[in-house]
């Protein structure tokens, strides 16, 4: 079996349209008997998810897809979970693709599993000393007071280190998706999910594959010296994903996106990739078991 895994196609960026056009169109002619994609296919606008599936129509094997957190925003302060849970697979159901945030997929012998992933904020760096709560806000010091909304995060000042206060960026999930919980039980309401997936396909499968569009080993994470980029480390994913997956010996190999850099990773008998797509280079793994 041939299984050809891609991320970050981010088709309704302008700068990534021709990119994703021109690697729907190699891995169709390439072809295979499984397209998995692992998560940030559009954002806000789901009918550009019809169109960027419309893309690998020639692509005669199954179609996998899992979200990713441009999946998940929203406009006007929509709820993103029920986005997740209903509208992203109903889109999935119309243009033909299994949703595997939804369940599982089997192919012969060879199950799949996937999951957005999220974060719980494990990731976030040290050096820089930045509290929990701009975390929690998604916001760095050094751009909190701009926004009146975000000021109280810095009417304790002192436990802001110097480096954390030159930090001017932030997590654009903060304002575009809207969830009823917080992250830290969003991440494990989702670690749940993918365990019961694993539980549903393990014992008959003789090998699993996973894609998780959030990072679920540290090691993948990008490593940067520039405060900005060091800051959104928070928002890379979760061991916890990592740790489930570890759980299930089948699951030897496991792909995610997100971060848009080529890094691989073993733990044990898996292998985890992060493709590596940029918002102006696509790239595709191939997988043959």
């Amino acid at each position: 079996m041939r299984i050809i895994i891609t991320a970050d196609l981010h088709y309704d960026v302008a700068r990534s349209k021709g990119p994703t056009e021109a690697i729907a169109e190699e891995i169709c002619r390439k072809g295979g008997d499984v397209l998995l994609i692992a998560g940030d296919c559009v954002s806000t606008d789901l009918a550009m998810l019809d169109r960027m599936v419309g893309l690998f129509e020639g692509f005669r094997g199954a179609k996998l897809l899992v979200a990713g957190n441009h999946e998940l925003w929203t406009c006007g302060g929509a709820d993103s979970l029920h986005r997740y849970e209903v509208e992203l697979k109903e889109a999935c159901e119309r243009n033909g693709v299994h949703y595997l945030d939804d369940a599982p997929f089997r192919a012969g012998d060879v199950a799949f599993v996937g999951s957005v992933g999220w974060y719980d904020y494990s990731f976030r760096p040290s050096r820089l000393s930045i509290p929990l709560r701009f975390y929690k806000s998604k916001i760095a010091p050094g751009a909190a007071g701009q926004f009146n909304h975000h000021r109280h995060l810095l009417e304790q000042f002192d436990d802001i280190s110097a480096a954390g206060r030159d930090v001017t960026t932030r997590w654009m999930d903060g304002v575009r998706v809207k969830l009823p919980m917080d992250d830290i039980a969003f991440t494990h309401r989702l670690v749940d999910k993918l365990r019961g997936h694993l539980d549903e396909v393990h014992d008959s499968a003789q090998h699993v594959v996973a894609a998780i569009h959030h990072l679920p080993f540290h090691e993948l994470v990008p490593r940067s010296l520039i405060p900005n980029w060091e800051f959104a480390n928070a928002f890379m994913g979760s061991e916890l994903f990592g740790e489930a997956l570890l759980d299930y010996p089948k699951v030897r190999h496991a792909y995610c996106g997100h971060c848009h850099q080529l890094k691989r990773c073993r733990r044990r008998e898996l292998e985890c990739i992060s493709v590596g797509s940029t918002y102006r280079e696509k790239r595709y793994e191939v997988l043959d078991v």
